[in-house]
């Protein structure tokens, strides 16, 4: 590959990435700092390190790129500033970041020689070893603890490493490099999991899985009967409409009408969890209240109201036409057999079986692009294993044209890691996100927790891009009568917050090292600057990046400081009652007796709510300090 296929490689990928312009104007920022060259068309710099030694790359110079590419618009937002270039993105952000970053690396390095007989084949391959010694040390799990060991001990806990040891052993044609461990029987706080049976290259295939046997729209309307009804029926095309409805009504058809020793889906059937006791969908009003003063309550309240809007619609209409449209061999039995009753097949789509459904979507689909169209998607046995923040998976894709699903390793497993579970991250996912979505909490330190600062903004794009035209010439000495208006106050805020991006999420937070990121504090400058510090704004590079006055800077840590106290007073408990009370639970749990299972589903859940404002105040109190420091 040669230099300027590498300038095009890269500027694709900018390109293709979150916010690029964003990034480019962030770039071009840093070349005039620092006086270098800065192009369009190589907006990363890689001509001038090619012109710095015979072999451009090192593994520091191509990982920087990589993680700048690799940004996310909420990653990204945090990192904005006026050393994000220069020094931000030369070091470890987060581990989902450098899990793309690396990802980047690899897919570059996959594009050049190695063989020493090609030019600068020896270098690339050189670099290729330093990656994978990265990788192995950076992004790949070590001595990672399951969900099990976040919460309190009973007699019925998951199971331990030296029950089911054996495994159950993947089909040949899916996977020789793993074995799937079944939950507990009898056990709904069990998790099933992966564990590696043989070594795997780096960027190796650890399985592959036919695209038939995954359960995603395609699959449905193809091989599940109710789903070719609702694909043919003039009256059921709002419902097909709704790709989630779609799959979750399906599922339930599956498990609950057809059967899972029928269904097309067996293999996926077999694996799934008879309940989800701990994702709050299902939760009982009495666990719920635990999540007062979180944001989380009102999202789980709105997915309830949505399931119920659907449940009403099987039981008002949907259910009577499925059953009139339903040929007797739709649902596995002989022509002869005669299709459930109405009755029989209302009581299939209960509640319970649907909320079952949509938590089974909530905790184990992927979201895959298939041929151009991304789609949700259940995988069997795949779908078994577990998160954490760093990952053994590195790419999870589905293979064109009728392709496998596909689920390749990062940094290679080798002998030492036969034996243990494989691990994928599944983002950079909250306390919050991964309690609504999937059940659990990663204890009371997720470093990918923010605390969110409730802060007016709009979004970037509704900034617009005519008002620099429009207010273009507008004086920088903002002292005289001229400039006084509360109009022209507005547009210069706005024209500081587009040009910046800050607003780039459309929110704010502080991120787990409780410092308020650079970008905050820049949108409280631009709210709390005094008349003639507009000026010094709109003159410097990176504008209100820069400390303005005492004044201006002890009222916005003054803000910070407020804010963030405003935030921990919602809480009907205080950092050192929850901390307490999960102490109290841990001992409680591990010296007695196992609860009921009510109860013990109570305890399960009230200790995730637990952890989980604990980890959110933890946040605040180090605000707070930080705060503190700069009174």
């Amino acid at each position: 590959m040669s230099s300027s296929s590498q300038v095009a490689w890269f500027c694709h990928q900018l390109d293709s990435s979150d916010c690029a312009p964003v990034k480019r104007q962030y770039l071009q920022w840093h070349a005039e700092e620092h006086g270098i060259v800065y192009s369009k068309d190589d907006p990363l710099f890689i001509t001038a390190i090619h012109e710095s030694s015979s072999f451009a790359w090192s593994l520091p110079e191509l990982l920087w790129r990589a993680r700048l590419v690799s940004l996310d618009a909420r990653t990204l937002w945090e990192c904005l500033g006026t050393n994000m270039v220069s020094e931000r993105v030369r070091r470890f952000i987060d581990p989902w970041n450098e899990q793309l970053a690396v990802k980047v690396a690899y897919y570059l390095l996959q594009l050049q020689p190695t063989s020493e007989e090609e030019e600068d084949g020896g270098s690339w391959k050189k670099l290729r070893a330093e990656l994978d010694d990265y990788a192995a040390a950076t992004i790949k799990p070590q001595g990672t603890p399951g969900v099990r060991d976040y919460l309190p001990r009973t007699t019925t806990a998951p199971h331990t490493d030296h029950q089911n040891a054996d495994g159950t052993a993947a089909t040949a044609e899916w996977s020789d490099k793993v074995a799937f461990i079944p939950m507990e029987a009898g056990n709904d706080f069990s998790e099933g999991s992966l564990r590696c049976v043989a070594p795997v290259p780096s960027c190796g295939v650890l399985l592959q899985v036919p695209r038939t046997d995954m359960f995603f729209r395609d699959t449905v309307l193809e091989h599940c009967a109710l789903g070719r009804v609702i694909a043919a029926a003039p009256a059921l095309r709002e419902l097909l409409s709704n790709e989630e409805a779609v799959l979750v009504v399906c599922l339930v058809f599956e498990r609950f009408v057809v059967g899972v020793e029928k269904s097309h889906w067996k293999a996926l059937l077999t694996q799934c969890p008879p309940s989800y006791p701990s994702i709050p969908t299902t939760w009982t009003l009495g666990d719920l209240a635990e999540l007062d003063g979180l944001d989380v309550l009102d999202d789980v309240l709105t997915k309830r109201t949505q399931l119920q809007t659907v449940a009403d619609q099987l039981e008002g209409s949907l259910v009577a036409i499925f059953h009139t449209l339903l040929p007797a061999a739709a649902v596995g039995t002989t022509a002869a057999a005669a299709v459930p009753s109405q009755a029989e097949l209302l009581a299939a789509f209960s509640w319970d079986h649907l909320a079952w459904a949509q938590s089974t979507f909530d905790s184990r689909a992927f979201n895959l692009n298939v041929d151009g169209a991304v789609v949700m998607a259940l995988v069997p046995l795949a779908d078994m294993i577990n998160h954490t923040n760093r990952t053994d998976v590195l790419i999870r894709k589905v293979e064109p044209n009728g392709g496998s699903f596909t689920m390749q390793v990062g940094a290679a497993l080798t002998a030492a890691d036969v034996g243990r579970e494989l691990w994928m991250s599944y983002g950079p996912l909250q306390n919050w996100e991964l309690l609504q979505h999937y059940g659990f909490v990663l204890g009371c330190d997720n470093v990918h927790d923010k605390l969110p600062f409730p802060f007016s903004l709009p979004v970037l794009s509704e900034l617009g891009e005519a008002e620099e035209a429009e207010t273009e010439g507008v004086s920088e000495d903002c002292s005289g009568d001229h400039a006084a208006s509360s109009v022209d106050w507005d547009t210069r805020r706005r024209n500081l917050l587009r040009r910046y991006a800050l607003c780039l999420p459309g929110r704010c937070w502080i991120g787990y090292d409780g410092v308020p990121p650079p970008a905050l504090l820049a949108l409280l400058r631009v709210q709390l600057a005094q008349a003639e510090e507009f000026a010094v704004m709109e003159r410097h590079l990176y504008g209100p990046f820069t400390p303005l006055s005492a004044q201006t800077e002890d009222a916005v840590v003054a803000a910070v400081m407020e804010t963030v106290q405003c935030v921990l007073d919602v809480f009907p408990t205080s950092l050192g009652e929850d901390e307490e009370a999960l102490a109290e639970l841990r001992e409680t749990t591990q010296a007695s007796a196992a609860p009921d299972e009510g109860d013990e589903e109570s305890v399960y859940n009230y200790t995730l709510c637990v952890q989980l404002r604990i980890g959110l105040k933890r946040i605040a109190k180090r605000a707070l300090d930080w705060c503190r420091h700069r009174m």
